[in-house]
């Protein structure tokens, strides 16, 4: 991990002066891919703020529902996607679907929508599991919330983007589908996590300290 040399344009990828001069015109700011939150060194925690794993994220969005979402799922996946020595592991995948002409400076896409999903083994239950989020990078001015998808809905959904083929982002051990009452299971278990309070908009931070606004 390289330091960025002040005042250098890199031509494949965005630099600080990108967000920090024109962020605030476009109430953009740096979207965590892989959230820091997800690591558990700090070393690793550090190595999340390249820039090589953000892209430029709506501020309501990225603070709102989006890291909402990503603090309901660390918990989960902390609770349910256990290995045999009782240690969290998972497979976390996020992209962003680039927009047509929106950038940030001129030259860093914006895009239209962020998407992730996980897939894991629950060693208790002795079965895969696997759900996908997804929501649109624009502002939230109400309480949202983004509800859990099986990774199905995810293909088809990216499909509509992406013409031209199937999409596939997990190997086949990893569950495309779940049946209503597994749905409505899975919904619940995200209440119960605390990411649909009924108490109106929240903002969450990078460390999964949710406050209401």
């Amino acid at each position: 991990m390289g330091l960025e040399k002040q005042g250098v344009i890199y031509t494949h990828q965005a630099v600080n002066q990108d967000y920090d001069e024109y962020g605030k015109d476009k109430k953009v700011n740096k979207g965590h891919l892989f959230p820091k939150s997800f690591a558990h060194q700090p070393v690793n925690q550090d190595s999340t703020f390249t820039l090589t794993n953000a892209v430029p994220q709506v501020k309501t969005f990225n603070e709102g529902s989006w890291g909402k979402m990503e603090c309901t799922v660390r918990k989960i996946l902390l609770k349910q996607c256990l290995d045999n020595n009782g240690q969290p592991k998972a497979y976390v995948l996020t992209g962003a679907v680039p927009s047509v002409n929106n950038k940030l400076n001129n030259r860093v896409n914006i895009p239209d929508l962020l998407w992730t999903a996980y897939c894991c083994y629950n060693s208790k239950k002795k079965e895969w599991m696997a759900k996908a989020h997804w929501g649109e990078n624009q502002k939230e001015t109400n309480k949202q919330v983004l509800n859990p998808h099986t990774l199905s809905e995810l293909y088809n959904m990216l499909k509509q983007h992406y013409p031209g083929g199937d999409v596939q982002v997990f190997p086949d051990q990893c569950p495309r589908g779940s049946s209503q009452k597994e749905r409505e299971k899975s919904r619940e278990r995200e209440i119960g996590s605390g990411d649909i309070s009924g108490k109106g908009l929240m903002t969450c931070d990078e460390d999964c300290k949710c406050v209401s606004l």
